[in-house]
């Protein structure tokens, strides 16, 4: 005699980006925007960009986390009965884990690092002659896409403390965490998972670091079965 109007709850999905890109992470997050139209996306810049002198400066960590959290603090603040999930790529895997934002539902982490060794990074970065690495004082990392990267001695200092094993599998504690590695990446070496908390679902998928090309549309799909 009467009838009950159940909506569902609202779907938020916030983008973690990686090191030295914007918030599109080269196009591989519009590309997920856009398959999932079900669900509202939240993407936004780390890093400070210059548009006008094509200049990228990168915020330390504790900043990147701290953006992060706010940014999951005001879409749950929207909407307090929303499901709020994280997709994280490359280095933005690593600030999701060091904020450990509440009430995420999944998690995904696309391409994680787990290596954090400045090593990697200099050995990289080092040989181009259009950068200029300073740990102890500001750098200049090689020019793609027509920007500059703009390093900090607070990146690198916070960098070097980070233990990337410990901080995933404590926020496994807290989020329903799904990691899936690029079988081909050119970026990041292979490490040995054995470490990672068995409550981390571990997935593979053809792919270069970014799952460009052929890559990206099997990436797509697997994505939406993930979350919606």
């Amino acid at each position: 005699w009467y009838t009950i109007n159940m909506q569902s709850k609202k779907h938020i999905i916030i983008f973690s980006h990686g090191f030295g890109v914007r918030k599109d992470d080269v196009g591989l997050f519009t590309d997920i925007v856009k398959a999932v139209p079900e669900v509202e996306s939240i993407l936004f810049d780390y890093f400070d960009v210059d548009e006008k002198n094509k200049i990228l400066t990168i915020r330390p960590f504790s900043t990147q986390v701290k953006m992060l959290n706010d940014v999951v603090k005001k879409a749950r603040e929207s909407d307090p009965e929303a499901t709020i999930d994280l997709i994280c790529h490359s280095q933005g895997t690593m600030t999701a884990a060091l904020a450990k934002p509440d009430g995420i539902r999944k998690t995904i982490f696309l391409a994680p690092v787990l290596d954090m060794s400045i090593e990697r990074t200099l050995k990289r970065y080092g040989s181009d002659p259009d950068s200029d690495i300073n740990l102890d004082g500001i750098s200049k990392l090689r020019v793609f896409d027509g920007f500059l990267r703009i390093v900090p001695r607070e990146y690198w200092a916070e960098r070097k403390k980070i233990k990337p094993f410990k901080e995933y599998n404590e926020f496994a504690q807290k989020t329903e965490l799904i990691v899936i590695e690029a079988n081909q990446d050119e970026i990041l070496s292979k490490v040995d998972l054995k470490d990672l908390n068995s409550k981390i679902k571990l997935m593979s998928l053809d792919g270069n670091h970014g799952f460009s090309g052929k890559a990206r549309k099997n990436l797509i799909k697997t994505v939406r079965e993930i979350i919606l």
